[in-house]
This record gives C-alpha cells, sequence and structure tokens, in this order.
C-alpha cells in the first residue's frame, strides 16, 4: 500500500482505540459498583463470556447496550467514548475516491478535536440548516 491508496483523518481513532477505551471504561464503572460480569450481562441479558469480551476489546459492545449501561449507571453516554485523539489514523482509499471525501475527514477531523458538546451541537445544526435550506 503506498501514500496514494490511504487517507489521513486528522483527529480520528482507530476501532481499537475506541473498543479498547470502551472497555477500561466498562470495567471502571462495574468495579466502581462492585458488581460482577455476571451481574452486568444479566442487565444485558447477554452471557458473562460475552460481556467479558466488551471489557476486554474482544467483542464490540453494540451502541443499544452502551446506552443501556451508561443509563444503568446514571452516566452520559460520552463518557463511555474517548475524549480527544492523539493521533491521525490513516485507512484504504476505495480505488476511486469522490472528492466529497476528502471534505469528510476534514469535517470529521475537526468535529473530533472539538472537546465542548455545545460546540458539537450548533456544528451539526449549523450542518442541518444549510442541508436544510438547500432542499428548498
Amino acid at each position: 500500500m503506498n501514500a496514494n491508496d490511504t487517507l489521513t483523518i486528522p483527529g480520528a481513532f482507530s476501532s481499537e482505540d475506541v473498543y479498547g477505551h470502551v472497555g477500561q471504561r466498562l470495567r471502571g464503572l462495574r468495579t466502581e459498583q462492585r458488581m460482577t460480569q455476571a451481574e452486568v450481562a444479566s442487565i444485558l441479558d447477554i452471557s458473562p463470556q460475552q460481556y467479558q469480551k466488551y471489557e476486554d476489546a474482544q467483542s464490540r459492545c453494540s451502541l443499544p447496550y452502551l446506552i443501556a449501561l451508561a443509563d444503568f449507571y446514571a452516566v452520559p453516554i460520552e463518557s463511555m467514548l474517548p475524549n480527544s485523539p492523539k493521533k491521525s489514523v490513516r485507512v484504504e482509499k476505495p480505488a476511486e475516491m469522490p472528492v466529497e471525501a476528502d471534505l469528510l475527514a476534514r469535517l470529521v477531523g475537526s468535529f473530533v478535536k472539538l472537546s465542548d458538546v455545545d460546540e458539537k451541537l450548533r456544528l451539526v445544526q449549523l450542518v442541518e440548516a444549510i442541508v436544510s435550506a438547500e432542499q428548498k
């Protein structure tokens, strides 16, 4: 693979980074509550072995499970995810990459660098307003 076959998304997380963080966060929340993996697994109606894989980042915890666990632990869903990227991530480009993909990569890179949730919300609202105005 050469440099022309990859796209750098500034500030993006690799899936290993995300699921590793999620697993650590799940373990931390569980141990703070002095619960066993089996007890948490029963809340999700999954096996303790499957839940262990989430904590060990051997399996990807689905969004509905993350939401359920955030509700259970009374923490914001955002707290389950990494806050600030430490590096850029290189991903393989499709054979023919549309021009918009570079713009999207820049937008995503800028979005993940924002630490203020209100700023992120304002950015999303701005994009939605532009799209709405364009569709009229």
